[in-house]
């Protein structure tokens, strides 16, 4: 047996008969675990001389009004409880969440369409159909702006 095996079964030789042989012959070989034996025997012995303190006279009316007071913070905290409960949290969640969705799809759209001709409707139009506009050769005919490029002036050099 190894040091640790022997240290996890220490309390063992404690008390007669209990221990394995193992333990007995690596304690008697072993000085750090002989030790370690003595130290847990006088730790015993300090322990079997320990007397517990007697209560104060008045530990009795203190913990029995301190249970009052326990049972009053429990009764307060009844009211938010509920809230504390796994089952009772996620169904709070799961109805929040379907009641959003279901407000989000029922929605009355309240969008009102501007008049063609105005010049709000024409800015949106523009705006929507921006990409079409800018990539059209056909809207440059018409405004007769298609022209071809001038070749750019060189310096005179004289």
């Amino acid at each position: 047996m190894n040091c640790n095996e022997v240290r996890e079964n220490l309390i063992d030789l404690m008390t007669p008969g209990q221990a394995a042989p193992a333990i007995h012959d690596h304690v008697s070989q072993c000085k750090a675990c002989a030790g370690e034996l003595e130290s847990l025997r006088k730790t015993m012995a300090l322990l079997d001389e320990w007397k517990a303190p007697e209560p104060s006279p008045y530990f009795m009316t203190r913990m029995g009004a301190r249970a009052r007071e326990e049972r009053e913070k429990k009764a307060s905290a009844k009211l938010f409880d509920w809230l504390r409960r796994p089952a009772l949290a996620v169904s709070l969640a799961t109805v929040l969440v379907v009641g959003g969705i279901t407000y989000q799809v029922l929605r009355p759209t309240q969008s009102i369409a501007p008049v063609a001709g105005t010049a709000v409707g024409d800015l949106q139009d523009l705006e929507k159909n921006h990409d079409l506009y800018v990539n059209s050769d056909l809207l440059d005919e018409v405004a007769g702006t298609n022209q071809p490029q001038q070749q750019p002036q060189q310096p005179n050099q004289e």
